[in-house]
C-alpha cells in the first residue's frame, strides 16, 4: 500500500503495519448503548445557571492524558503512530448513512497521532510518558530526558480534561527488542512511523490525512524549535540518513 505512506513516511514496525491491522479487522462493526459501566468515560448532563435560567450541557467525564512529541536524532524525523480509531469510523459510517453511501473502508479510520496515553494509574505524568513511549514506539527513554511542553484541553465541548504534552528525543541505542506496537491483547495494533522533519509541515497541512489536533500542534511546535536551535542540533543530512537518501520502500528499521 504505497499510498499509505505519503510525505516520506516510513514504517518502523513492519509487524504492525496498516496492512496487518486491516487483516485483523472486520467484518463486523456495530454501535450499542454504553450504559454507565465504562472505566474510561461517563456521559452526564451538566445543569448550570446562566442569565437567570437553568441551562443544560451534555458532557463526558474522562481521564486526563499525556502526549509525547518524539524526535529521532539519527533519522532527523519525528516518530508518530497510526492506529484504527472506532470513534472515527463511527463518525464516517454515520456520514455515509446520512448521504446514502456505502459504508467506508476500515482503512479510512486509521489516524495519525502522537504517542499518548491516559493518566489512569498511580504514576507521575512523566512515568506514564516513559511507559507509553516503550509500549507504543519501542524506545526506552530516561525520565530526565522527557520535558513538558504545555497543557491543553481535550475536546472542550464535551470532555474538557487536561492534555499535557511532552517532548523527548530517541536514537537507535534506545530501541528495545520486541517492544512497540501497543498491546495486541488489548485490541491495539499500533504502527510506528518516521516522518522526516523536512516533510512535517506539508504532512500537518494535508487535509486528506486524518490526524489529531495534538499531533498538528506538537509537530509544528517542534519543527520551528528545531529550526531555530531551541531543541538542540538536527541530524546531519548525510548518506547515513536513510530517510534522506533512499527511495521510499517498506523495510525494517527497528525490531518488530
Amino acid at each position: 500500500m504505497p499510498e499509505a505512506y505519503p510525505h516520506g513516511l516510513k514504517t518502523l514496525t513492519p509487524g504492525n503495519t496498516i496492512v496487518e491491522a486491516l487483516q485483523l479487522l472486520g467484518p463486523g462493526f456495530r454501535l450499542v448503548p454504553l450504559g454507565d459501566n465504562s472505566p474510561y468515560i461517563k456521559p452526564k448532563a451538566a445543569l448550570y445557571d446562566f442569565n437567570g435560567k437553568e441551562r443544560r450541557w451534555d458532557v463526558v467525564e474522562s481521564h486526563a492524558s499525556v502526549g509525547v512529541v518524539l524526535y529521532h536524532r539519527e533519522l532527523d524525523a519525528f516518530v508518530i503512530v497510526r492506529q484504527f480509531r472506532p470513534a472515527v469510523y463511527a463518525s464516517l459510517l454515520r456520514e455515509a448513512e446520512v448521504a446514502g453511501r456505502s459504508p467506508p473502508p476500515f482503512k479510512a479510520a486509521f489516524t495519525y497521532e502522537l504517542c499518548a496515553g491516559l493518566i489512569d494509574k498511580s504514576k507521575s505524568n512523566v512515568e506514564i510518558c516513559q511507559e507509553e513511549i516503550l509500549e507504543e514506539c519501542g524506545f526506552s527513554v530516561p525520565l530526565e530526558a522527557i520535558r513538558e511542553v504545555g497543557v491543553g484541553i481535550a475536546s472542550a465541548g464535551t470532555q474538557g480534561a487536561p492534555h499535557i504534552m511532552y517532548y523527548a528525543e530517541v536514537d537507535s541505542s534506545m530501541a528495545v527488542d520486541g517492544a512497540g506496537g501497543g498491546l495486541l491483547a488489548h485490541g491495539e495494533c499500533i504502527e510506528v512511523l518516521a516522518l522526516p522533519l523536512e516533510s512535517s509541515q506539508e504532512f500537518v497541512l494535508d487535509g486528506s490525512l486524518p490526524k489529531s489536533p495534538g499531533l498538528m500542534f506538537g509537530l509544528t511546535w517542534a519543527y520551528f524549535n528545531k529550526l531555530n536551535g531551541s531543541l538542540g542540533p538536527r541530524a546531519a543530512a548525510s548518506a547515513s540518513n536513510p530517510l534522506l537518501t533512499e527511495e521510499l520502500v517498506l523495510k525494517p528499521v527497528l525490531p518488530a
